[in-house]
């Protein structure tokens, strides 16, 4: 009888949070089409969360606008996954290959870089024709008429500096710009549009309009920021007691941290270390070590000045709550790159800076892909991709997988 009762308002839930999920996963982009292997992975892992996600609804809602039965809800996660598979995997890649068969309705993508690679990316794209791509040469074109709305760059760049330079020239607001770089595999984002040779290429692409986002960003920052506070002030009571009964000190460590344009302000955060500090001279030689010796930023922090409290704080990224404050005053953001400390500035290479143009955040992707795992320029640069390819929709991305990342203490230290 429930499944009579709760039908419409089951497929209703469902065709919506199908919806978000998919938005997640990147399965509304066509790129996704030239990796069969990944888009098989991805279909995959959108069924089972979906799956967790009514399981977990159901039980929290007490399965009251939900169908219950264990019996329908595995018929149905199992025909959805074998069906979504066959459409995604056979009906939809026939279907773009169809519409992008006339060249006149594929988006012309003018290519950058070696001359010697300019057939390899041109053959991938007349290949994948899924992908809705017409590759021409920069100095060229077989249409003059046609106007290029995309750009490739296929990068030889040995270094993070010379990369992130190239992609700075070329990079256009509104155009897409797709690179290409062995470099990117450093990175381990596997989030890649698509591969070239094993060559991963991502996309960036720099939005107009960014007043009006910033506008709207900062809305977000004040309304989640304040929802986060009042949710979990019993928990930070709690840190608070913990942190004060395992060792002596203040409870909340303040450290000058820098802003947008190097502007200092005071950051706050869970005390997690003891009390005996090192000098900024002491800290400003290990952040020297960090940039030039190319070494992880956790290899830098000895162990033995973490309390046993803090080591639990910051392997799960709980000392960093009472930055919700900073955001509410203005000084952060929810997304951005983390902000420095001014001695870590000064040292800071010429490129390095572009990572002070906007204002600083509690996760980023630098949070989400490595955090202390990583080397400085690897970190920065990640950085400076998510600075170029900003925008609100990424921002809400994300702040999703910020939980994950935090819950598996990927690369904390």
């Amino acid at each position: 009888m429930d499944v009579v009762d709760h039908q419409w308002t089951t497929l209703i839930f469902i065709y919506f949070l199908s919806l978000v999920i998919f938005y997640f996963f990147d399965l509304y982009t066509r790129m996704l089409y030239a990796q069969k292997l990944r888009l098989f992975y991805t279909i995959i892992k959108v069924c089972i969360v979906s799956l967790l996600v009514y399981v977990v609804v159901g039980f929290a809602t007490k399965f009251y606008f939900l169908i219950d039965s264990r019996a329908f809800i595995i018929m149905f996660y199992a025909f959805f996954t074998l069906l979504f598979l066959f459409i995604r995997l056979a009906i939809v890649p026939k279907l773009l290959e169809h519409y992008f068969s006339r060249l006149s309705r594929r988006i012309t993508c003018t290519y950058i870089g070696p001359t010697d690679e300019f057939a390899v990316v041109k053959k991938l794209f007349d290949d994948t024709r899924s992908m809705g791509l017409s590759c021409v040469a920069c100095d060229k074109t077989d249409n003059p008429k046609r106007k290029s709305n995309e750009m490739f760059l296929y990068s030889q760049s040995s270094e993070f500096s010379k990369l992130y330079q190239e992609i700075k020239t070329h990079v256009t607001p509104g155009v897409t710009l797709y690179v290409a770089s062995k470099l990117f595999s450093e990175l381990n984002l596997n989030t890649q549009c698509f591969d070239i040779n094993d060559i991963p290429v991502y996309t960036f692409c720099h939005k107009k309009n960014q007043p009006v986002r910033e506008t709207l960003r900062r809305c977000i920052d004040i309304v989640g920021s304040l929802l986060a506070l009042i949710i979990l002030t019993p928990f930070l009571l709690i840190i608070a007691l913990a942190i004060k009964l395992d060792s002596p000190g203040p409870v909340i460590y303040k450290q000058k941290r820098c802003s947008k344009d190097g502007k200092e302000f005071t950051l706050y955060k869970f005390r997690s270390m003891y009390s005996r500090e090192k000098s900024d001279e002491e800290r400003e030689i290990e952040y020297r070590d960090y940039i030039e010796r190319k070494i992880s930023k956790g290899k830098v922090i000895d162990d033995t000045e973490i309390t046993p409290v803090g080591r639990v704080l910051r392997r799960t990224s709980l000392d960093e709550l009472p930055q919700f404050i900073n955001v509410l005053k203005g000084d952060m953001s929810l997304i951005g790159p983390r902000p420095p400390i001014p001695y870590e500035v000064k040292h800071y290479k010429e490129w390095h800076m572009d990572r002070l143009l906007v204002k600083p955040g509690l996760s980023g992707l630098w949070q989400i892909h490595g955090r202390g795992s990583m080397p400085c320029d690897s970190s920065i640069f990640l950085d400076l991709m998510y600075i170029i390819n900003r925008s609100l929709t990424l921002d809400m991305k994300l702040i999703v997988q910020t939980f994950p990342a935090v819950i598996l203490g990927k690369g904390a230290y």
